[in-house]
């Protein structure tokens, strides 16, 4: 298993961390475990770029698809806007939402 880190950081003196990414590559497949975008960040096409920075590393890797997980109030419409179909959910978890396992097959 090896780590993949995706970071992006606001130009200028500060660094400021806007976005982060942290997965794996094992078995011909990427995961995607942790995945953030500032609040006064999102809606600017961060994320998008970010995801696809982990997808072209995890692609470049020799994977052929890669997979997360996400709860039912948090991200599905953005994974869907990028080809991610479920592939199983968890109902109830957390109580209220559903946990949502995603996949992606990677040309």
């Amino acid at each position: 298993m090896t780590a993949v880190c995706c970071l992006s950081r606001s130009a200028g003196d500060s660094g400021d961390l806007r976005a982060g990414l942290y997965g794996w590559t094992w078995g011909g497949c990427g995961y995607i475990d942790l995945f953030w975008v500032r609040e006064d960040q999102r809606g600017c096409g961060l994320g998008a770029q970010v995801l696809a920075a982990a997808e072209a590393e995890i692609r470049r890797r020799g994977c052929d698809r890669v997979a997360l997980g996400t709860h039912s109030f948090q991200a599905p419409g953005f994974y869907a806007r990028f080809g991610y179909a479920e592939c199983g959910r968890t109902p109830g978890y957390p109580h209220g939402h559903d946990d949502i396992h995603l996949v992606k097959q990677l040309g």
